[in-house]
């Protein structure tokens, strides 16, 4: 039996992604198989931010590194005139300039198109001298922020009008709009805030497929799949039954134990050869390293 699986849950606007974690978490308290079983998000939204997240139950925690390195896409819509603290629309406001007419934003956007450097908010997750930034902030201190090298895909206005500006934004893990609003707008003399901000992508899952926290049941749970594992990065393959107990126990298995389907990265999730999922291996020279085990039994 595999333990676990996952949710594409569609955040509101208003809660942190781990309130709305943990409600989705409590939910299933009572229900039979899941109480003790882990529950995690991969990829936190802003509390002022609605959108996608992925919520992972179980041994699909495991999984995390991969969910979170997908790409994200986003619906943002950025306020011109005003800086605050947090870069968004529950900050103070800390700076003003003008708004920047439409040609002076247009010139400005090749800029923040592909490879390029951001500095994180200040009101971040990312630690410094191991420490959170947003608790630095807090303390009237100004956290010292280094330039993180990110790839953003897409950038398109889609509307101007007064000082809001809409955009669609694809970008690579780790990119914070927040950043990129205050660094367009510095970019054409102004300031700027995300007023509003959904993301709608995750690699390749869509908002539009999410449910409501209140609509995570047992009938929504998602199963990872051979198709999932490749989108997410890793390589696949079938491990063949007769080595199922040596897996399960962590003991190294020989090249023949699997039969590699798609080459991703070293790590290789394992599938039964009717799609169930087993766990993940890794190549150890001529051998194959248990990395996480999924399955308590095998269903073919």
């Amino acid at each position: 039996m595999q333990r676990g699986g996952f949710f594409l849950v569609g955040k509101p606007a208003g809660p942190t992604s781990n309130r709305v974690l943990q409600d989705i978490r409590r939910s299933f308290l009572n229900e039979p198989g899941f109480r003790g079983l882990k529950f995690g998000h991969a990829g936190t939204l802003d509390s002022f931010a609605s959108g996608l997240l992925v919520v992972l139950v179980g041994r699909m925690t495991r999984l995390t590194p991969w969910f979170m390195h997908q790409a994200k896409e986003y619906e943002a819509v950025f306020r011109f005139g005003e800086e605050t603290d947090t870069l968004d629309p529950l900050g103070k406001v800390i700076a003003a300039a003008r708004t920047p007419t439409l040609s002076e934003l247009e010139n400005v956007l090749p800029e923040f198109r592909g490879s390029i450097y951001q500095i994180p908010p200040s009101y971040s997750a990312v630690h410094v001298d191991g420490r959170r930034s947003y608790k630095i902030a807090k303390s009237g201190e100004i956290p010292q922020l280094s330039p993180r090298p990110v790839s953003i895909d897409k950038l398109e206005l889609r509307t101007f009008e007064g000082n809001e500006a809409s955009f669609t934004i694809r970008c690579s893990s780790g990119t914070y709009v927040r950043s990129l609003a205050r660094d367009i707008a510095r970019a054409c003399g102004s300031r700027a805030f995300v007023q509003a901000l959904r993301r709608t992508r995750i690699g390749q899952f869509d908002v539009a497929a999410a449910c409501s926290p209140l609509g995570c049941t047992v009938a929504r749970l998602c199963e990872f799949t051979p198709d999932i594992a490749r989108d997410i990065g890793l390589g696949t393959g079938i491990l063949h039954k007769e080595f199922f107990i040596q897996f399960q126990h962590g003991s190294l298995l020989p090249t023949e134990a699997v039969t590699l389907r798609h080459r991703g990265t070293s790590v290789v999730a394992l599938f039964t050869e009717g799609g169930a999922f087993i766990g993940l291996v890794e190549k150890r020279e001529e051998e194959w390293g248990a990395r996480m085990v999924a399955a308590e039994e095998l269903q073919q």
